[in-house]
């Protein structure tokens, strides 16, 4: 995949690497810098750049031509959240993890 570009997300000179991007940045030929959302969106639907993730693609969202291909590395990436043990969540918070869990789950990629 050197060949291709890496698209990855900066912002005020603070570069983003989310947790779910686990990559070797070393072995990487092109890296193109984005700033926003719709921009990768775009690029990842009209070039042959991609990004690493989860793989959740969501129907009617994003842009049919983004698809996600799974890559045999031998690990996944867990999507999760951290809280404390001693702070309650409230119900619209409870709420919301569940409907995001099922849209996570409905948008999960199929194995090739």
């Amino acid at each position: 995949m050197k060949e291709y570009p890496y698209l990855t997300y900066q912002k005020d000179d603070v570069l983003l690497h989310f947790a779910e991007e686990a990559i070797n940045m070393d072995k990487i030929g092109k890296l193109v810098y984005l700033k926003d959302r719709g921009t990768m969106n775009d690029l990842l639907s009209n070039t042959d750049g991609y990004n690493l993730g989860t793989g959740c693609i969501v129907r009617n969202y994003m842009n049919p031509n983004i698809i996600s291909i799974p890559l045999d590395v031998g690990y996944q990436i867990q999507v999760g959240y951290v809280k404390r043990n001693d702070i309650f969540l409230p119900e619209e918070i409870l709420v919301y993890i569940d409907l995001l869990s099922e849209a996570l789950e409905k948008s999960k990629p199929k194995s090739l």
